[in-house]
Formats: structure tokens, C-alpha cells, sequence
């Protein structure tokens, strides 16, 4: 008895690869996106937050929002480092980091009144990118 040997042709292996390797990515870019909106909403209730708390004179819970927001910015900094986007938005995201990192300072200081400015400075920088990158108006 002779055994038959069928071949897949290399053509249909090729598409079921690329179309695999498709799916992956159109996944993990799905899922960086998603976790970019989990960043910028988080971004926006410590920004509002830290304002709130200094405002108050809470340093302890304004400090910790600014923690936050310095993680937050030094994230979106590598991804959009990482994914080939406008230089304009690492800088943005290098700059937000700077000034939570602004606000860490003034308040170990106890300077509330420097520590506030830098806390504006980081929402005025999040309308100024929003005017122009924000994916939906």
C-alpha cells in the first residue's frame, strides 16, 4: 500500500500567516488604544484632582495625584515614542511629566502657591494637545 503525501500549497500557507499576523496586530493596536483612553481619563481626574487638593492645602493627597500623573505622562511618553507618532506628542507627554515632577517639588517645598501653577500648566497642555490631536470633537 502506497501512502499518499498531501501538500499545502505554499501560497495558502502565506495568506493564513499574514492574515494571522494581521489579526495580532490589529488586536495589540486595540488594545494600546484602549489603555491610552484609560491613561488620558486617569490623567484628567488627577489633574482635576490635584488642583482640588491643593487648593486645600492637602499636600499628602495632592502629592499623590502628581505621583500619578508622572506615571501616567512617563507611559504615554513611551508610547508614543514607541509607535511612531508625532514627535509633537512625546514632547507634550515629556512636558507633562516634567511639570508633575513641577508640582512633586513645590510641594515638598510646601510652595502650594508654585505647586498650583504647575498644576495649571498641566491642564492648560492637556486642552492645547486636545485642540489638535484629540481623535474626536
Amino acid at each position: 500500500m502506497t501512502r499518499t503525501v498531501r501538500r499545502t500549497p505554499m501560497r495558502l500557507v502565506l495568506t493564513l500567516l499574514a492574515a494571522g499576523t494581521t489579526l495580532c496586530a490589529s488586536l495589540a493596536l486595540a488594545a494600546s488604544v484602549l489603555e491610552f483612553d484609560r491613561w488620558m481619563r486617569a490623567i484628567d481626574r488627577n489633574s482635576v484632582a490635584v488642583q482640588k487638593n491643593l487648593a486645600r492645602r492637602d499636600g499628602e493627597t495632592a502629592k499623590a495625584n502628581a505621583q500619578q500623573l508622572e506615571q501616567l505622562y512617563a507611559q504615554m511618553e513611551d508610547y508614543f515614542a514607541s509607535d511612531g507618532h508625532s514627535p509633537d506628542a512625546v514632547q507634550i507627554s515629556r512636558d507633562g511629566k516634567e511639570q508633575a515632577a513641577a508640582v512633586l517639588s513645590a510641594i515638598d517645598a510646601s510652595d502650594f502657591d508654585t505647586a498650583t501653577s504647575a498644576a495649571l500648566r498641566i491642564a492648560r497642555a492637556c486642552n492645547d494637545c486636545h485642540d489638535v490631536y484629540k481623535p474626536f470633537k
